[in-house]
């Protein structure tokens, strides 16, 4: 089954943004501080789902009503997180960061979750069912 990806703005956007952090993981093992595991585990969590969610968008894939959300919380988290630890002279960092790229990335998730769903509503002629038996012809 051969299937044609349209990358639009937002679904380049999080591809790109996951892609790119994969420079970031390997940095921030190194200099995570006491807490590596956990600093490295929600990154890569993130990236993934960021180019998940980006490539299942490109697909038209309806699969990414589920993945994008939980790739926006986790961003939230992470951007609440990476605010709440700051070191000490490193809070504004922390905030930029948080305002710049997590808070919009996680909006941006966000918008395509809710875009998905809606399409999915029964005013627009889809529905949970179709959603559940695409996911299984697909997988």
């Amino acid at each position: 089954m051969t299937t044609t990806l349209r990358f639009g703005r937002a679904a380049r956007t999080l591809t790109a943004a996951g892609v790119a952090m994969v420079p970031w993981i390997f940095v921030l093992a190194r200099v995570a501080g006491p807490h590596p595991v956990v600093k490295t585990g929600l990154a890569v969590m993130e990236a993934v789902g960021l180019v998940g969610t980006g490539l299942l968008l490109a697909r038209g894939d309806r699969r990414r009503v589920a993945v994008a959300p939980a790739t926006a919380v986790l961003l939230v988290a992470d951007a609440w997180f990476g605010v709440l630890t700051a070191a000490p002279g490193a809070e504004h960092t922390a905030v930029l960061m948080a305002a710049c790229l997590e808070l919009p990335l996680a909006a941006l998730c966000t918008a395509v979750a809710w875009s998905a769903l809606h399409a999915l509503s029964p005013r627009s002629g889809g529905s949970l069912r179709a959603l559940a038996c695409h996911s299984r012809r697909s997988a």
